[in-house]
């Protein structure tokens, strides 16, 4: 319900948080998840990038993510801004990957939604810092963060960002929360803000809907 400026971060809805690596750790590496993870990789060319997102296709495997992002606090650090009944309700839980970013590709999100939906971006693996994230401060200047082992951005409404260009001989990978409000009078305009890579999301009432975007593979 509140939009909020962090100075550490210098840019509106966006603030760094701590984050357990224990947790994150359990994702390095997604084929060994639990119920059935894909990956889809839609829109790579507007990306500028090889990326992919492995994400949920069955309640199993959602659950591996939303067990990690209740254990890792998110879900309190977002609650004072949000319209809420009873929870916090994530949407969606993903992991990212990628080697190289060509260009950068800037946008947002989540726009005019009144902080109602937010995302959690941190690293998996310690070569993160390689692409970082490019963003656009309130004074229109564009600020860079590295990713950090330990800590996550959590950014809302109009937070206008990109991948830094960059190239690992490795994979580099992020672990990503999509989250928001448990009331579904907002779902209308977060579901048309919702990205295409993913097969499944929750809805705020908590019950699965099928997105009817494609998985390119199976990941375990």
């Amino acid at each position: 319900m509140r939009h909020f400026l962090s100075p550490e971060v210098g840019a509106l809805n966006a603030k760094l948080i701590p984050i357990d690596v224990g947790i994150v750790d359990e994702f390095t590496d997604p084929s060994r998840l639990a119920g059935r993870m894909v990956s889809v990789n839609a829109g790579q060319n507007l990306w500028n990038s090889d990326i992919e997102w492995i994400s949920a296709d069955d309640e199993i495997a959602f659950r591996v993510f939303e067990s990690a992002f209740e254990r890792l606090g998110i879900p309190e650090q977002a609650a004072q801004y949000l319209d809420i009944d009873r929870e916090v309700r994530l949407f969606g839980g993903f992991v990212i990957v990628r080697t190289y970013c060509t260009a950068p590709y800037f946008h947002t999100d989540w726009t005019k939604l009144n902080n109602e939906a937010f995302t959690v971006l941190t690293p998996i693996t310690p070569n993160a810092d390689q692409f970082g994230l490019l963003y656009q401060k309130v004074n229109g200047s564009i600020g860079e963060y590295a990713y950090r082992r330990g800590e996550a951005i959590l950014f809302g409404d109009g937070f206008y960002h990109s991948t830094k260009p960059g190239r690992s001989d490795d994979p580099v990978m992020l672990l990503c929360f999509q989250f928001g409000t448990d009331k579904m009078e907002h779902w209308p305009a977060i579901n048309g803000q919702l990205n295409t890579q993913a097969t499944m999301l929750r809805q705020p009432d908590g019950t699965f809907l099928r997105t009817g975007g494609k998985a390119s593979r199976q990941v375990n």
